[in-house]
């Protein structure tokens, strides 16, 4: 008995656990790893177990690197049940299993999950609203991601801009999003206190490592402001 199972992966394990609970047959899983320089068949038996039990047999992801003319047929008589796993297929494949008249189940595409990347800029958002608990939890994911320097630059650039906006009476050549943006967070900040921020980010990058790592004078930064 012959199977040809492609797409969603969660879907086609439940269809292998229905079969081999069906038979009440323990599966066999063969993957390209377990066959090296053996041959398929020589692995694989058609032949009944040792009591007359069907056996099952996985295979996963071998359909494109077999010589499927050449084994499709063997497993098309054995007693056995042979089930090709693949992720995606082909129609020269699809060909082949219909040649031999296999079970052939599509479960559609795998549905891809977006992982939400982090935004190292977020950063410079909650230190322009003064937002110290927002931005301490921030650098917390962010020191996961990336580097202490990494932070410190987008930090810097932030206190940079704010400086910009305070001591210009137009726009300084910023983008004009960026510009409008920090104009509202320049007046969460005296003079002075962005002229604090921005010796103390100087401090702690050329002193890094030699009395505290970077990562350590940062969230001092933070719980600072």
């Amino acid at each position: 008995m012959l199977y040809l199972l492609h797409g969603k992966s969660d879907t086609r394990k439940e269809y292998i656990k229905d079969i081999a609970q069906k038979y009440s047959i323990i599966p066999q899983h063969v993957h390209d790893n377990d066959i090296q320089s053996q041959e398929l068949s020589q692995l694989v038996s058609t032949q009944t177990g040792l009591f007359g039990d069907k056996e099952l047999y996985v295979l996963h992801s071998l359909a494109r690197s077999l010589s499927l003319k050449d084994i499709l047929p063997e497993y098309t008589e054995s007693d056995n049940i042979f089930i090709f796993s693949e992720d995606t297929v082909t129609k020269p494949i699809t060909k082949e299993f219909e040649k031999n008249n296999a079970h052939i189940q599509d479960f559609g595409k795998e549905e891809k999950i977006k992982k939400q990347e982090f935004n190292m800029f977020s950063l410079t958002d909650a230190l322009g609203k003064r937002d110290k608990k927002q931005l301490w939890l921030l650098f917390q994911e962010a020191i996961k991601k990336g580097s202490p320097e990494e932070i410190h630059g987008i930090l810097f650039w932030q206190v940079k801009n704010l400086a910009l906006v305070k001591t210009s009476q137009t726009n300084p050549g910023m983008n004009p999003f960026v510009y409008k943006k920090t104009s509202g967070y320049a007046d969460m900040f005296s003079l002075d206190e962005i002229k604090d921020m921005s010796q103390k980010l100087t401090h702690v990058f050329h002193n890094r490592d030699i009395y505290s790592s970077l990562d350590i004078e940062l969230e001092k930064f933070i719980l600072q402001i």
